[in-house]
């Protein structure tokens, strides 16, 4: 029994290691709250929201909870992938996708695509979206509304003039359509970017380990986050991503979830292999672990991102 947990684990891992794209099966009703509605978020562990389950009561569109190690992060838990669209979709298009950064797609160019299957914004992002968005006198649909007035509430982003401006914290979000192994990969994934949005002092770390990074590396990384749909050209993005795949899994499994995703890239002319760069990617994941270790007690792969206080 043990082995073929060990078995499963291994697969969601492999399989569900990074937001992607998926078919979206038929949306049900769900009930958008007004924000005057929108409690305040509910305060709970990474393992508590991941292991979250089933309908929402009344055909609610979300749960919104607040991380309890990192409190100025927002978690939506939405209803359903066409709830999480509808919320974050466009944002994805304009914060990190290949082709598309720096765009506001009307809903019609948005038909038919699909973001990820989780998200997560940290305030220069969510800011410049809805700033773009008032200066092009942009039509936002119900829940992006929503969410930019549960970001200003919570301090996320604040309004100045005819402009947006960061404020502190982050907004994560999964869905309920994802299964167990996907939403604790998933929610691992997204919680790393959390503490990237949340600490100046990691995000140094991050910016030196990518900055010092032999070229090979770097541009295996680059390469790989393009065939995945985001954009490499944004330097901050690449640095963000690269930190959460290097601890999105646990280290012991590490070096098979690179080769395979390698596989992407593997003909591209020019581009290093998996296995030539993986002692970098592994000596860089080690440097963000040990950091993440002592000053905020969380390991890589999240073992559900629990610290070692035992929570």
């Amino acid at each position: 029994m043990r082995l073929i947990l060990r078995l499963s684990i291994y697969l969601a891992l492999v399989a569900f290691s990074l937001p992607t794209f998926a078919e979206e099966a038929p949306a049900r009703p769900v009930n958008l709250p007004r924000l005057e509605e929108v409690p305040d978020p509910i305060r709970a562990s990474i393992p508590a929201i991941e292991g979250q389950s089933g309908d929402l009561p009344d055909g609610a569109a979300f749960a919104i909870y607040r991380w309890d190690r990192f409190p100025s992060v927002i978690v939506f838990d939405m209803a359903d992938f066409a709830s999480q669209d509808r919320m974050f979709s466009r944002l994805a298009f304009y914060l990190e996708k290949r082709g598309y950064r720096g765009r506001l797609l009307s809903d019609s160019q948005l038909a038919g695509k699909h973001g990820w299957n989780a998200h997560d914004y940290g305030p220069e992002g969510l800011a410049s979206f809805f700033t773009a968005a008032e200066e092009e006198r942009f039509p936002l649909d119900a829940e992006e509304i929503l969410l930019r007035g549960i970001a200003l509430r919570e301090g996320i982003i604040s309004r100045e003039v005819a402009a947006f401006v960061p404020g502190a914290g982050a907004v994560l979000s999964i869905s309920r359509a994802s299964g167990h192994y996907e939403r604790i990969l998933l929610l691992a994934h997204e919680s790393y970017h959390g503490i990237f949005f949340c600490s100046g002092e990691y995000r140094s770390l991050c910016e030196r380990l990518w900055r010092e990074a032999p070229a090979p590396e770097r541009l295996f990384m680059r390469r790989l986050l393009g065939a995945l749909g985001y954009d490499a050209g944004s330097r901050i993005l690449v640095v963000n991503e690269f930190q959460a795949y290097l601890l999105q899994q646990p280290r012991s499994i590490a070096a098979s979830y690179f080769e395979r995703v390698g596989k992407l890239v593997a003909d591209q002319s020019g581009v290093p292999t998996a296995e030539e760069v993986l002692p970098d990617l592994l000596k860089d994941e080690a440097a963000l672990e040990t950091f993440l270790e002592k000053r905020f007690a969380v390991e890589a792969g999240g073992a559900y991102l629990a610290s070692k206080a035992g929570r």
